[in-house]
């Protein structure tokens, strides 16, 4: 619901403010109204069936979480990564985050106090609405309370396919897990959940990386040598940070269940050194996708995801009854792998070639050493294997120029 409530503003609003700043003041105040509307709607047709209809207490749950819509739509992040500006989004995302986490641990004590975690999140969600609106008045920029529909329907309908695009992403995600439902047992559900706890919040990184690049490709302009020089120092870099995160995670993959969730999930560790593999895999295809939407191109991102949600649900269906969480890890590994290779090559139709292959030396490099050293010398605890993965990467990432050290300065990545 939180997607139709974006409506695919966050990404296609930031395109829209990088390409002309002058939009804000004549398009923001009908695009909120707007998806403060379509966020009522939703309220209006979940409240009461999961008030009345659905099982309970979780269906008066999902309907308490719809009231976060209306904070989720009146939000103007998009508008301030438009302007460059990530730094105030950052911030009041962590002031937000903080209140929900606040109000949790104050008024969550019992399990019939459950309650108030949408409530919680609800004024997480909105305390960062209303700091986000502040901050953009402080900039001089005030909205009306004005709706002109037929203004702003291009962007609503250019945005289109990125809801779809997110809607099936959103398929991809929770296929595998109801696939194992019907074919295995909860078990195997909570055990590859759990593999994927990690997967999860590592490609949302990746996701909010790419999003703070879109309005610099935006304003530097399709084909340009800047805008291709950025499109490759921008898949170098996250290669350099997803590579080793791969290695790293398929070595101590039992270590990190184990440490994280207890010795119960050792069979979750199977999985995990499958999953693993796909963040560089998916980070190489958000960079192709904020590419495309930079672009205006969103007809080619929703083409992607298409094409593989199908092959996901058919490969769930072929991989999950006999192998099980074994199976459901290797269907999201060949499907983050086509949706990676067809973002590319559409990116490369508009004029953005993969970076040469050479600039992936020095981490494939890196990633190997780092690889053989964690698995030679086998340090006893979780957090010192990631500390002689981590320098062993580094290290040799710098003998080979990757990493340069500046006096007085943080180490720079140059890849």
């Amino acid at each position: 619901m939180a997607q139709l409530a974006d409506s695919g503003i966050e990404a296609l609003g930031v395109r829209e403010v990088a390409e002309d700043h002058r939009c804000i003041p004549e398009s923001a105040p009908s695009i909120l109204i707007t998806r403060l509307l379509i966020a009522g709607g939703l309220i209006l047709v979940v409240l009461p069936v999961g008030v009345l209809a659905l099982p309970q207490p979780e269906g008066t749950l999902i309907a308490v979480y719809t009231l976060t819509l209306l904070p989720i739509a009146a939000s103007t992040k998009w508008i301030h990564l438009g302007l460059e500006s990530a730094r105030p989004v950052g911030f009041a995302r962590t002031l937000g985050e903080l209140i929900m986490l606040l109000l949790v641990v104050v008024l969550v004590r019992r399990n019939e106090n459950i309650g108030f975690v949408p409530l919680a999140q609800f004024a997480g969600e909105a305390t960062l609405a209303l700091l986000l609106l502040l901050l953009l008045a402080r900039r001089g920029y005030v909205f009306p309370v004005r709706w002109n529909w037929g203004h702003v329907r291009p962007v609503f309908r250019r945005a289109r396919p990125l809801v779809i695009h997110s809607l099936l992403g959103l398929l991809i995600f929770n296929s595998d897990l109801v696939f194992l439902r019907i074919f295995r047992d909860l078990e195997s559900v909570g055990y590859y959940a759990a593999g994927y706890t990690l997967i999860s919040f590592l490609l949302n990184l990746g996701v909010a990386y790419g999003t703070a690049l879109l309005p610099t490709l935006t304003r530097l302009g399709a084909r340009t040598s800047d805008e291709r020089s950025l499109y490759h120092t921008a898949q170098a870099q996250v290669f350099s940070a997803g590579l080793p995160i791969a290695v790293g995670g398929a070595v101590l993959a039992l270590q990190l269940m184990v440490s994280v969730f207890g010795e119960g999930y050792v069979l979750a560790a199977t999985a995990l050194k499958i999953l693993i593999w796909s963040i560089p895999i998916a980070l190489f295809r958000t960079i192709a996708i904020i590419a495309l939407i930079a672009r205006n191109r969103q007809d080619q991102a929703l083409r992607t995801i298409t094409s593989s949600t199908v092959i996901n649900l058919v490969l769930n269906l072929l991989l999950i009854p006999p192998i099980g969480i074994v199976g459901a890890a290797y269907a999201t590994l060949a499907t983050e792998s086509l949706r990676a290779l067809l973002a590319l090559r559409f990116a490369a139709r508009e004029g953005l070639p993969f970076l040469p292959l050479r600039r992936l030396v020095p981490m494939l490099v890196s990633g190997t050493v780092m690889g053989g050293v964690l698995i030679s010398i086998s340090p006893g605890t979780l957090w010192g294997a990631i500390a002689v993965g981590g320098i062993s990467y580094v290290a040799v990432l710098g003998l080979m120029g990757g990493v340069v050290l500046r006096k007085g300065r943080l180490p720079a990545l140059r890849v």
